[in-house]
């Protein structure tokens, strides 16, 4: 387990390490499970306040999303994954997105796909958004309006993105435009959060709210609207923190797959986000599959 986090969030597995953002003290970090993580870029070094999703260019470069400011950053390198030069701006989404950008997947050839608010959850009813679509070169375009708080996304096997949807409590199989179907239905108030893809097909999904870890058995040919899982199968469910400052439930906000390894990486933090900016109560668990 590393602990001592803010918020940890946007988990990647990426050549024998794990990346992720902690949201709450404005850094990206990449950590080898069992040595002592490395802060890649933090808000003294250009980095965003706020640090959302993260992906890669073809060449290797690092985007970020910036959340607060709703664009999307490039972080060049250097071989020991340490930001090296300039941070600049790859693309601004604040002409397609009037609330908080928030989660990215990046494909092979380095088109963005990037999932904001789209509502303010503390004042407004949910109203669906876009992802917005990031060319390699920077030119920004959206889907249609389809997702509810779409958060979490991942390329399948299929070739389409599956798309959880925090407030809708369910994850899109999604393809373009309108072209979608409703892969899974998740608990009411769940939240289902970040989500990774095992190399099996099957769908890890973290559920926010409901402090667990769900599991959706791979797609087959003749599955109905809701999914192979009519109830998805909880495979963890975190522990509250018992006594001290940060006392209190957890909700799970992401997971990764390691690759073919047999572990997935699980974050964690406070479910009382007040209270997670003040105390690290974030935390990442590396878990057995079975």
């Amino acid at each position: 387990m590393l602990d001592g986090l803010g918020f940890p969030e946007a988990l990647r597995w990426r050549d024998g390490a794990l990346w992720f953002s902690d949201m709450f003290r404005s850094r990206v970090m990449r950590w080898v499970p069992g040595s002592v993580p490395n802060v890649v870029l933090d808000a003294a070094g250009g980095g965003p306040t706020v640090p959302g999703g993260l992906g890669w260019l073809p060449d290797g470069t690092l985007l970020v999303v910036d959340c607060e400011q709703r664009r999307v950053l490039r972080v060049p390198l250097a071989a020991d994954g340490r930001a090296a030069g300039a941070v600049s701006v790859h693309a601004d989404l604040a002409s397609v997105m009037t609330h908080s950008a928030n989660d990215m997947h990046v494909d092979p050839d380095g088109t963005a796909w990037v999932g904001g608010y789209g509502f303010d959850p503390e004042n407004d009813e949910p109203a669906p958004s876009p992802l917005v679509r990031v060319a390699p070169d920077g030119a920004v375009s959206t889907t249609a309006s389809v997702f509810v708080f779409p958060n979490g996304c991942e390329r399948d096997a299929s070739g389409a993105l599956l798309v959880a949807e925090t407030f809708a409590d369910c994850v899109k199989t999604y393809w373009r435009q309108t072209d979608f179907t409703l892969r899974a239905r998740l608990p009411a108030g769940s939240g289902p959060d970040g989500l990774s893809i095992a190399p099996d097909g099957t769908v890890y999904v973290a559920l926010a709210f409901a402090g667990a870890l769900a599991r959706l058995a791979p797609a087959s040919a003749d599955q109905g609207e809701a999914g192979p899982d009519a109830e998805p199968t909880i495979v963890y469910r975190a522990e509250p923190i018992a006594a001290g400052p940060g006392a209190g439930p957890l909700g799970v906000y992401d997971c990764a797959v390691l690759g073919d390894s047999g572990r997935i990486a699980v974050a964690m933090a406070s479910l009382d986000e007040d209270l997670a900016m003040r105390v690290d109560t974030g935390r990442i668990m590396i878990l057995e599959l079975s």
